[in-house]
């Protein structure tokens, strides 16, 4: 039901959501990926990805769909709570939140799922949008995937059907891809990929052009929503619509003004506080480049495998860069080795 009471509620979560992510993002230093940094095939691929992933959702059943994302949500929050609690305690907390959502649904407690999946929903975000901004997504990025996020939901939401498929495929069931403050078939709700621009462009801003830039873009960000809320109070907007077709131009024409104020944009590492890159002048270097011409000649290593080297020599190995960084703790290296593909 669309009342006042209920907006305010979803405003109130979305807020909370983009001030603790603000002080999350500054606080807490979460893993970096072995794979590295985001750069603008990431981007690319997280587009296309967006645009795949619900047709791929709406030709499977219902329960898979929740299995997928109940996996989804444990992951990230295991990733979000790893930096607050440890890594077994951010585990068991994530097993019991995923498994307490689970048990309310099949129990029926519609109100328990509906609490427990909004706070599934805040910790998720709160953590991908921080990993995504330590790992160096810059402002343009996410300029960038906005606007392409704008486009794909104007055709699957605003002229489209495909979200509403979406949702009434999920309806009922757990770790559902919304931030609602209410049940049925048409809840007072934001989407997962709504709240994560949210908070994202505010993380983002503030590391590329300062806190008035993150401030500003956690109010317009927010505004917004009020302004889609007043429409759907006042009858001019339909349910369902297609909210990043208006937040994506947005963050567009912020990112255009904040360089045209302030020029290129803060290097992670400087917004991290970490030292200035120098110019190697120990070698190391050559010494890496010589470990890994060795490995890529030794011919019991097929051509994709994953390497872990330190210096000239070749530490550990695997499929995966997850599994040679793995490999290359347990043989007891405590550094971080050069990891890359054969």
């Amino acid at each position: 039901m669309f009342t006042l009471q209920n907006f305010a509620l979803l405003d109130l979560l979305i807020a909370l959501i983009v001030v603790l992510g603000l002080g999350y993002v500054h606080r807490y230093r979460l893993p970096r990926p072995p794979v590295g940094r985001s750069t603008t095939s990431d981007v690319l691929i997280m587009s296309c990805l967006v645009v795949v992933m619900p047709v791929t959702y709406l030709a499977m059943p219902a329960p898979a769909v929740s299995a997928v994302f109940g996996v989804m949500f444990l992951v990230s929050l295991q990733l979000a709570l790893g930096p607050l609690l440890g890594g077994r305690l951010a585990t068991a907390a994530a097993v019991l939140l995923v498994a307490a959502t689970a048990g309310a649904a099949i129990a029926g407690y519609d109100t328990v799922v509906l609490v427990l999946n909004a706070a599934l929903i805040m910790i998720v975000v709160i953590g991908v949008t921080s990993l995504w901004t330590q790992t160096g997504m810059t402002a343009g990025h996410v300029a960038a995937f906005a606007s392409a996020l704008a486009v794909y939901d104007l055709f699957a939401t605003g002229l489209g059907d495909m979200t509403d498929q979406f949702l009434a495929q999920v309806e009922g069931y757990p770790f559902a891809p919304l931030l609602a403050v209410t049940t049925g078939a048409v809840p007072v709700a934001a989407g997962l990929g709504d709240c994560l621009m949210l908070a994202l462009w505010p993380m983002v801003a503030t590391k590329a052009f300062g806190r008035t830039a993150g401030w500003i873009g956690a109010a317009v960000g927010v505004g917004l929503i009020i302004v889609v809320q007043v429409g759907f109070a006042t009858g001019v907007l339909r349910s369902g619509m297609a909210f990043l077709t208006v937040l994506g131009p947005a963050i567009l024409v912020q990112y255009l003004v904040w360089r045209r104020i302030h020029g290129a944009e803060r290097r992670t590492s400087r917004w991290l506080g970490e030292p200035a890159s120098v110019v190697d002048t120990s070698g190391r270097v050559d010494r890496l480049a010589a470990g890994l011409r060795t490995a890529r000649t030794a011919a019991d290593r097929p051509a994709d495998t994953w390497v872990a080297v330190d210096d000239d020599a070749v530490i550990a190995e695997g499929p995966t860069p997850g599994t040679a960084l793995r490999a290359a703790r347990r043989a007891g290296y405590e550094g971080v080795p050069f990891i890359r593909q054969l």
